[in-house]
C-alpha cells in the first residue's frame, strides 16, 4: 500500500490521553498500558507498535478520507471502544485477551491477524460501498488468514462476501456455521413455509429474515450465535438453523 507519510520524529506520545496524528509513520512505537481518551489516526503508518494493556475510550483507528495501515502490531490485552471503523488495513496483528467493541466497519481489511478475548457487537463487510471505492480505490476489503478460533465473539457478522473458510473460526455448540449459506436458507425457508407453529415462527421470522438478506448480498457462508438473540427466542431459532442444517 502505498502511503505519504513522516516520521513522528520526537513527537512524545508518552503521556498523552488524547493522541490525533494525521501522515505519520511509526517504528517500533510504545504506546502500551495507558488510558487514551480519544486515539485517531489519518493516512498514518505503524510498524511493529506496541498497544498492549491500553485502555482506549474512543478509537478512530482510520480517521479522515485515507487508510492507516498496522503492520505486526501488538494489542495483547487492550480495551477499546472503537468510532467508525473508516479506512484502516490491520496486517499480522495480535488481538491477544483484547476486548472490542462497537467496530462497524465498512472498508476494513484484516489480513492474518490473531484474536482472543471478546469481540462485541461488530460488523465487517467483504465489499466496499462506492462512496469508499474512491477513497480507497478498490472494489473489495481483503480479509483472510485471520484467527477468531479463541475469541468470543458476540453479535459479530461478516457480510458481503467474506470468505469465511479463509479464516480460522470459533467452534462448539454456541455457534452455527453454515457452510454454504444459500442452499441452508432455502431449507430454513421451506421449513418456516410449513411450520404449524405461530408462536415460533414469530420468535424466528428475524432470523431468517437476516439470513436471507446476507445471502442476496453475496454472503456466502453465515455464522450464527443463537445466545445474541432474546432468551424467549432462543428455542425457536435452534429449531430453524437444524432444519437448515438437514439434508
Amino acid at each position: 500500500m502505498d502511503f505519504s507519510v513522516r516520521p513522528v520524529g520526537r513527537v512524545d506520545l508518552s503521556n498523552r490521553t488524547e493522541i490525533v496524528l494525521s501522515g505519520r509513520r511509526l517504528v517500533e512505537a510504545d504506546l502500551s498500558r495507558r488510558h487514551v481518551h480519544h486515539f485517531s489516526a489519518e493516512r498514518c503508518l505503524f510498524e511493529r507498535c506496541d498497544f498492549s494493556g491500553t485502555v482506549f475510550d474512543h478509537g478512530s483507528f482510520g480517521a479522515g478520507r485515507g487508510v492507516s495501515e498496522y503492520v505486526g502490531c501488538d494489542f495483547t490485552g487492550a480495551k477499546i471502544h472503537m468510532g467508525p471503523g473508516g479506512f484502516a488495513r490491520f496486517v499480522d496483528c495480535t488481538f491477544e485477551g483484547a476486548s472490542i467493541d462497537h467496530w462497524f466497519c465498512q472498508a476494513v481489511e484484516l489480513v492474518d491477524c490473531t484474536f482472543s478475548g471478546r469481540l462485541q457487537k461488530a460488523v465487517f463487510h467483504g465489499r466496499l460501498r462506492p462512496e469508499d471505492r474512491k477513497i480507497t480505490g478498490r472494489a473489495a476489503n481483503q480479509f483472510e488468514g485471520n484467527d477468531f478460533s479463541r475469541a468470543t465473539l458476540v453479535d459479530v457478522s461478516f457480510r458481503t462476501g467474506i470468505d469465511l473458510s479463509k479464516q480460522r473460526l470459533p467452534g462448539g455448540a454456541e455457534y452455527t456455521h453454515l457452510k454454504d449459506a444459500r442452499t441452508a436458507v432455502r431449507r430454513a425457508r421451506d421449513f418456516f413455509a410449513g411450520w404449524d407453529d405461530p408462536e415460533a415462527k414469530k420468535r424466528a421470522r428475524g432470523v431468517l429474515a437476516v439470513m436471507e438478506e446476507d445471502v442476496l448480498e453475496g454472503q456466502e457462508e453465515l455464522l450464527i450465535r443463537v445466545e445474541d438473540y432474546p432468551r424467549h427466542s432462543r428455542p425457536a431459532i435452534r429449531v430453524l438453523l437444524e432444519a437448515a442444517l438437514t439434508t
